[in-house]
């Protein structure tokens, strides 16, 4: 029996982190500089950390924050995206150098964004907000229901958060991914197709492509079970045609019930192409979920 969202658990998320206190390692929610971070030797070598969250109500926010170390420079390019309603706004469009001091894979503040961390170096919350007597934007991460680790060895994860904003608190899936190369080493992959979505009832599923024709994978949320699964059948749109069933991503889980299709909801994005909202019908045996999530393409380091 899937069950829906409890009452209220939006709140209690936001609630465990907003009276917890600063967690054990000293670092807080600040604007400022993290501290109680040890010092760690500077290596050449390129981070990229994305925050995917959906909601079944459209509410969408999408975080690409890319650092390179080089030297004793860190480079820093960050985009972040929230979607209500039909469109995307920017909440961080940013692009700085600064001094290598620390961990160089770390989220640091920027003017508009702040940032809490857990002792080991895990999102608690982002704060953003546009200005004095602006409202502020928050994406609050609960509990992980599923870690792996990712392609170049670096953490990725599948677990509940909220977004709130002055409308209250939306709950929804959280897929974070971190990569990492050292500068040293050509780029030997390319960029992917990442899937996320999300449903009323709780569930949530990602899908990754890489190179299309090559197996794809996923992570699901469903019935309160976490699965990842190696060996997915993703079929792109027929290029040759346009609009109504033609639109759609199948896709299918070899050896499971599971199975389903992805559609744009509509055809407006930032621009780029980089991100479109979608909707999902996913069969689980003889049930049919309704799942909004969106597709973003991201890059490799």
């Amino acid at each position: 029996m899937i069950r829906p969202w409890p009452r209220g658990a939006a709140g209690a998320v936001l609630l465990l982190f907003g009276c917890a206190g600063p967690p054990p390692d000293g670092t807080a929610e600040s604007s400022g500089e993290i501290v109680g971070e040890p010092l760690t030797p500077a290596v050449d070598a390129r981070y990229l950390t994305h925050l995917l969250f959906a909601a079944d109500d459209g509410t969408a926010f999408i975080g690409s924050f890319d650092q390179t170390a080089e030297g004793e420079d860190l480079r820093l390019d960050y985009d972040v995206r929230l979607a209500e309603g039909d469109a995307w706004r920017s909440l961080v469009l940013t692009q700085d150098t600064v001094s290598v001091a620390r961990a160089a894979w770390r989220l640091l503040p920027t003017p508009s964004m702040a940032v809490r961390v857990g002792d080991a170096g895990q999102i608690v919350s982002l704060r953003f907000s546009e200005g004095e007597g602006a409202d502020s934007v928050r994406l609050v991460a609960g509990e992980e229901v599923s870690v792996w680790t990712g392609p170049t060895g670096q953490r990725e994860s599948l677990g509940v958060a909220a977004v709130q904003t002055s409308d209250g608190a939306v709950p929804g899936i959280l897929f974070f991914r971190r990569a990492a190369r050292a500068l040293s080493i050509p780029v030997a992959t390319t960029d992917g197709r990442t899937f996320v979505f999300a449903d009323s009832l709780g569930n949530g599923l990602v899908v990754h492509a890489g190179a299309l024709g090559q197996p794809a994978v996923a992570y699901t949320w469903l019935h309160g079970v976490e699965a990842a699964w190696g060996d997915v059948t993703l079929e792109p749109p027929d290029p040759g045609q346009a609009g109504g069933s033609a639109a759609a991503w199948r896709f299918e889980i070899s050896g499971t019930t599971v199975r389903g299709s992805f559609r744009p909801q509509t055809s407006e994005d930032p621009g780029d192409g980089t991100v479109i909202r979608m909707e999902a019908v996913v069969n689980v045996g003889t049930e049919v979920l309704d799942f909004s999530g969106f597709v973003a393409t991201l890059p490799s380091p």
